[in-house]
């Protein structure tokens, strides 16, 4: 039936204002959705972010910024890890009772970006695989780093055979919008030569927020059919993409 790959944004599956808050309802919603996909024989994996249990902590720390000469950030790679797991854990349980496989990023990869260095064969078992972004350990001299979802999504993505759908369920929006205030509409189809707008809250978000997804996704259509954007409150759209190639939101596709 081919491989969706999707993401589930911190910012939807917990409150990213309140540390350690989890959006459970979202959680219960997105994983009926998995398991109904998986139902109808779909290989799955599922990348989820860190929201309040990642993102306020790491930026507390600045573990962004790698080992900083002067400032004891050991604490706060140690905290943000167990933040992350305690996450990790109410997303895995939330797909019982689902042979999940957990692959945690601080045990298989090494450093950070795009380019990070990791085996992604077991991906390939048979089951439905849940991964986040994580802390992980760099080389000298940033001896740690924070590993963003968007770029498991993309190495994933692109890496792993046949990939059908590559799926980013973020919260609060239907997708890309032509303005971040009340005034923007929904973009239904984008490219990377065209614009759109967003917003990046950089005192809380240590990745790159909507601007690292869409420059990910940008990179993935050219290898994934179907790559979309949509709002996760919504999980029913997830389902409607795979099942009939539409639904509210962005579908990303090659530049012309």
């Amino acid at each position: 039936m081919g491989r969706i790959i999707m993401k589930w944004g911190g910012g939807l599956i917990s409150d990213k204002s309140s540390v350690c808050t989890p959006n459970q309802q979202h959680i219960r919603n997105l994983a009926q959705c998995v398991i109904h996909l998986e139902k109808l024989g779909h290989d799955i994996i599922i990348v989820h972010g860190a929201g309040s249990f990642g993102h306020i902590r790491a930026r507390q720390y600045r573990l962004d910024e790698g080992n900083i000469e002067g400032i004891e950030q050991s604490e706060g790679v140690a905290h943000v890890r167990a933040d992350m797991l305690h996450l990790h854990d109410l997303v895995v349980e939330s797909l019982q009772p689902l042979n999940v496989i957990s692959h945690k990023p601080r045990e298989f990869v090494h450093n950070n970006g795009p380019d990070f260095q990791a085996n992604l064969e077991p991906f390939l078992d048979s089951g439905v695989h849940v991964t986040f972004g994580d802390v992980v350990d760099c080389d000298p001299p940033s001896e740690f780093g924070i590993l963003s979802g968007d770029d498991l999504m993309l190495r994933l993505s692109c890496e792993l055979p046949d990939v059908t759908h590559s799926i980013f369920a973020m919260g609060g929006t239907p997708g890309l919008m032509t303005s971040s205030d009340e005034t923007g509409k929904l973009i239904p189809i984008w490219n990377k030569d065209m614009e759109y707008s967003g917003n990046h809250r950089q005192e809380i978000d240590v990745t790159g927020g909507i601007f690292l997804k869409a420059h990910r996704a940008a990179h993935i259509c050219e290898v994934v059919e179907h790559v979309w954007f949509v709002d996760g409150e919504h999980a029913s759209r997830i389902l409607e993409i795979v099942e009939f190639g539409e639904s509210v939101g962005t579908r990303i596709v090659p530049s012309q």
